[in-house]
Order: structure tokens, then sequence, then C-alpha cells
């Protein structure tokens, strides 16, 4: 590894998913030899899956298909290490399908470093960020601490910190100091932050015990396994090469009462329940103690027996993440059907870390009190690796066009899922790790898994993230494909029949399933690129719906884009209602359509909200504003 240089356009800081992510993006709008520098504690941990050997899920894998369409890395090295997919909701309408694999996770960190060290414009440097450098309100570098302290300057800095920021973990009475089995925390960033001004917060996760599959009656379990014909992450990947590896099948187990009961007898010995943690934990993927005390009504809960990698027989136990004492998880493991005789490689644990409020950000990651200063992934409160993922892409873009003094981006919340996340995270302040769910998208018809590419590839044709390699360039001839592919589908449909009735008829009346559709569209068109069928027929199935939902969006777009003045001081607008005043005070959006969806924002607010503004402005520059012009009787 090269020493490393004193000046870079972007410093990402972290080597997790976010940090994966910011650097690849920024990396691909400024293409040129060590423009971008990524600092990690230990660069073999760039791209480890610390908790849940798995990409996407409900939700969570249409984050993944928008950054695979936007030109991320994280649906190619799904694809490339997946040894089992599968779309949840199957059965159900297309806006809330979610395509999801179980990844090999040795394979999956050396597939990222690798990507990575092909990369002439990333520098990995190992160590520690001590220190971050602020002058007049703008990040002007950072001090590393690897051997000897040394300040790396840069106009814009990306911080994705994960779990690491004053990490601790416990399993039952026992803390130990760190950001994930093994590895040292960061004792030094939060007291930088502090010092700058921001307020901090505290959060908690978990994962659950590793079991050897050996020691499992794997056999006595019922299987789950995955599709018989696998769906990819990426528009990259597909036939003949994919899947790329072996696919396997998980179990299925489940908790006993006698093992609740076990639980509830050692309640007193969990850090969540004996105050030794006192941060909140994920509502959403809850620790075993935390469902068997909230769900006391239920005595089985199901678990998940899933092997984390092709090389070796550790099995993650998705389902029962805790921190209770080694002992005590020892006899609970032994409780569940199959596993009477499992021996555990790791325990679980509880980690407690810092994060920023982010109220503190804007929807394009950086910080509002900082210039240049981006926040993404677990640092602002979210939880999981997509999330993580999709922020570090939005911060990474937004980090290097501002080093090439262009203006910030932003995607809407009728755009994509990743609008709904940074929206969500700027118009609220989560009181636990925050996870992206379907219901969260108000507009989910439009934003399927199936069309991420045509939502979004041509923005990134824009912004010039499809530019800079054979990679990108592949990916736009693909998706012209696809376009034309579409456009020609589209008038087939209505030309097209069988047995006298048009395929789009047959569609609206549930005669002809996807399978049918392509069959029938390949005798009449050739063969046609892998889910342009499934898009078409989502199309026709629910034109009704989809055409309400884009008139909608047309309709809140005004409010939702118009802006509102960075000097505005809400203190003074005494016309509104306390409560409005202090929530548009601590959240400062940027947009009416942010205000309104700030919790103590009424529709009575804003409307009196939009009245003070305007004269405000006309207090300031009072000149003579046109007669708008008469709209037509």
């Amino acid at each position: 590894m090269q020493p490393p240089r004193e000046q870079y356009r972007v410093i990402v800081i972290g080597g997790g998913h976010a940090g994966v992510e910011a650097a690849w993006a920024a990396a691909n709008l400024l293409p040129e030899p060590g423009s971008v520098a990524l600092i990690t504690l230990d660069p073999t941990k760039i791209g480890v899956m610390s908790c849940n050997p798995a990409i996407g899920g409900l939700a969570k894998g249409q984050l993944v298909r928008e950054i695979d369409a936007l030109g991320g890395l994280m649906g190619l090295v799904a694809d490339a290490t997946g040894i089992q997919f599968k779309v949840l909701n199957a059965s159900k309408g297309p806006a809330v399908r979610g395509p999801r694999c179980q990844s090999d996770k040795h394979a999956y960190a050396e597939e990222v470093q690798r990507r990575i060290a092909s990369r002439a414009e990333i520098e990995v440097i190992a160590g520690s960020v001590a220190r971050l450098l602020v002058e007049g309100g703008r990040i002007t570098g950072v001090v590393v601490a690897s051997g000897d302290a040394r300040v790396l300057a840069a106009r814009t800095v990306v911080l994705t910190t994960g779990t690491f920021m004053r990490g601790l973990m416990h399993t039952g009475e026992s803390r130990t100091p760190g950001g994930r089995f093994g590895e040292a925390g960061a004792t030094t960033i939060s007291e930088s932050l502090r010092e700058l001004g921001f307020e901090l917060g505290r959060l908690k996760t978990g994962t659950p015990p590793r079991l050897r599959r050996g020691s499992i009656d794997w056999d006595s379990l019922a299987p789950a396994r995955g599709d018989d014909t696998p769906s990819p992450f990426s528009d990259l990947s597909g036939a003949p090469s994919f899947p790329r590896m072996q696919q396997v099948e998980c179990r299925q187990t489940h908790t006993t009462a006698a093992m609740h009961e076990l639980i509830r007898e050692n309640l007193h010995r969990a850090p969540m329940f004996s105050g030794q943690i006192e941060s909140v934990g994920p509502r959403y993927c809850p620790s075993i103690e935390d469902k068997v005390v909230r769900f006391a009504e239920r005595d089985a809960h199901g678990v998940f027996l899933e092997p984390e990698s092709l090389r070796d027989d550790w099995v993650y136990c998705n389902g029962i993440s805790t921190s209770l004492p080694a002992d005590v998880q020892d006899l609970l493991v032994r409780a569940m059907p199959g596993c009477e005789h499992a021996e555990i490689y790791r325990h679980g644990y509880a980690v407690e870390y810092d994060m920023v409020r982010p109220h503190q950000i804007l929807a394009t990651g950086m910080t509002r009190a900082v210039e240049g200063l981006f926040l993404a992934g677990q640092i602002n409160g979210t939880s999981g690796y997509e999330e993580a993922a999709a922020q570090g892409l939005v911060a990474g873009v937004n980090a290097a066009r501002l080093a090439r003094g262009e203006g910030g981006w932003t995607l809407g919340r009728s755009e994509a899922y990743i609008g709904v996340l940074m929206d969500d995270l700027v118009t609220k302040t989560p009181v636990e790790p925050y996870r992206m769910f379907t219901s969260r998208a108000e507009h989910r018809l439009l934003l399927r898994a199936d069309n991420a590419a045509d939502r979004l590839t041509p923005i990134a044709i824009s912004l010039g993230l499809l530019a800079c390699d054979g990679l990108g360039q592949e990916r736009e001839r693909r998706f012209e494909a696809r376009r034309s592919a579409l456009e020609s589908g589209r008038v087939a449909l209505r030309r097209v029949t069988l047995d006298g009735v048009p395929l789009d008829r047959l569609i609206r009346q549930d005669r002809l399933d996807v399978a049918g559709l392509e069959s029938s569209l390949a005798r009449e068109l050739g063969a046609v690129p892998p889910g342009v069928a499934s898009t078409l027929h989502a199309e026709v199935r629910y034109e009704g719906y989809v055409v309400r939902q884009q008139a909608q969006v047309k309709r809140h777009a005004e409010i939702e884009r118009r802006s509102l003045p960075e000097w505005v001081d809400y203190h003074d607008f005494r016309p509104l209602r306390t409560e409005a005043r202090q929530a548009l005070s601590r959240f400062r959006p940027a947009t009416f359509g942010q205000a309104s969806r700030l919790e103590g924002v009424t529709p009575a607010d804003l409307t009196l909200l939009a009245v003070l503004v305007e004269r405000e402005k006309q207090r300031r520059d009072p000149r003579p504003v046109p007669a708008p012009i008469p709209s037509d009787p």
C-alpha cells in the first residue's frame, strides 16, 4: 500500500457498505487517479457483512435495485456472491415484492475489496480519523492516526462510522469496547463532532449466535429453499453465468415455550432489561428477549438457520438476536428443535454506538453546520446494509459534485425509495434505528423493483455516473436495449391477440400471466431483455392505480419542490403556532414539501407560512412584484 498523499478531492471515512458506495460513486464522477481517499481501520475488513450475510428483502431489495440503476456496487457484488436467491412476497402485487439473496460472507467482502482495488481513483488508507478539520464553517481535511498523526486535506469529507463511534458490545454483564466482534471502536471522532456543535444520540443494535452446522440435526428440519429461477439484482448480471456460485438451502426451526420461560427467568441478566443498556434498539428487528416480553401471548417464534458461506460451516440464527449471557445462550439454542446438540461458534451480542441526529443534515447528506461534511449510514440513525449503501451513494455523488463546484442533487419521494429514505431522515429524528419498509413509500406502485432502471438510469446518465468505465457503458447499452423493447412491447400489447383478444385486455381480465406474456412477445418480437415482460404486465394490470398516483405526484409537485429560503428565522414568525415554529426551527426544511411532513406542522400552518415567507421577501426586497398573469376563463 502506498503512503497517503496530502490532497484529495473527496475523503471517505469508513469501509462499510455506506463508505464503499460513497467512494465508488465519487470515483465515477472524479475519474482521475487518487482523487478519492478511503480511510478505514482495517482494509481487510472493507465490505464485511458484520451481521446477517444477506442482501435485499422487502423494500430493501428495491433500494439495492435503485443503487444498481444509479451505477452503484451492491447489486453487482450480491449477484456475484449469492448462494440463495428468493423474491419475497412473490404471490402478492409487484409493488411489495422484494428481491433478496443469501450471500457467501467471505466471497462478498473479497469481491468488494477486489472491485475497490480495481479503481485507480480510490486510494485505501489504513488508520483511524482522530479529528475533523474545519475552517470558517467548511471542512478542510482530517487528522489520521496511523503511526504518526497525519493531516489529509480535501474539499469534501464523507463520514460513515457505522457502529464504531464509541462502540460498546454487550453479552450479559460483559462489556467490551468495539464496533463489532474483534474490532476496536472509534473513540475520538464523537468528541470532534461535539466540538463542532453537533447533537449526538445513542442507539443499539444486535446480532444472534452463530452455530456449527455439523452439530445441528439439519435433515430433521424443514427446508427453506430459494427460487428455482433466481432473479439477479443487477441489470449487468444474468444468463448464462448467473448465478455464479453454488446454491444452498436454509432450514427452519422455532423457539419453544420452555425457551421463553428460560428467557423470562434471566431477564435480570439481559443488558436491555437490567439497565446496563439505556439506548433504543430496532423495533422491527427486536432481540429474542424483547420478543418474549412484547408478545407474551405467543409460545413460538420462527427462526431461520442460514449458512454463511460455502467455505465453512457457520450458520446464522436469523430470529434470535440476543445479548443474554453466554451460558444462557447455550441453553436457549439447544431448546430449539434440531439444535439439541448445537455448538455455538460465536455468541450473540448487542452493540451501543453514537449517532448524529439527522435533522442536522440535508437531503444531499451534507451537514447543515459544516459545508463539505457529509454523513451516511448508521451515523444517521439507520439500520441495515441497504439503507447505509443508499445513503453512501447519495453522499458520494454530492461530495464529488461539490468538489467539482456543482450544486446538490436529491431524489424525490415519488422518484425512488432512496428519495423516501433521505426525506424521512431530514424530516423525522429516529428514536430507534430506521429501517425501510414498503409502507413508508406512498407512491410504492410507481417505485417497483422491476422498473428501477427505467426510473433512475437516465438520471445516472445525466449525472455522468456511467461515463467513466466500460461497466457504465455496458449498463447504458443494456438500458437502451430495454427501453427499445419496452416501447415495442407496448405497441404489441394492443396489436397482438390471443384467440382474438388483445394481450392488454387479457392482462386486465387476469387471463394472462407474466410467463404467458413473455411467450407471446417472444413470438412477435423475438427475444426480449430480462424483466421487460414483468414490467409491461404490471403497467397494464395496475394502469388505473398508476395513473392515479402519477396525477397525485403532478398535483403535489409544486409544493414539493417549492423552496424555503435559508435565511428564514422561524422564531420571528410569531403568528405561527409555537409547536410549528419549534419543528421548523429544529429541522429547517429545504422545501414546503419537507415542511408538510414535519410532526407538529399542519396544513393551516403551511398556508400561513407561505404568506409569512412572501411578506418577509417583500420586506427584504421591496421592489414591486409583477401582477400575475390572469388565467383563461
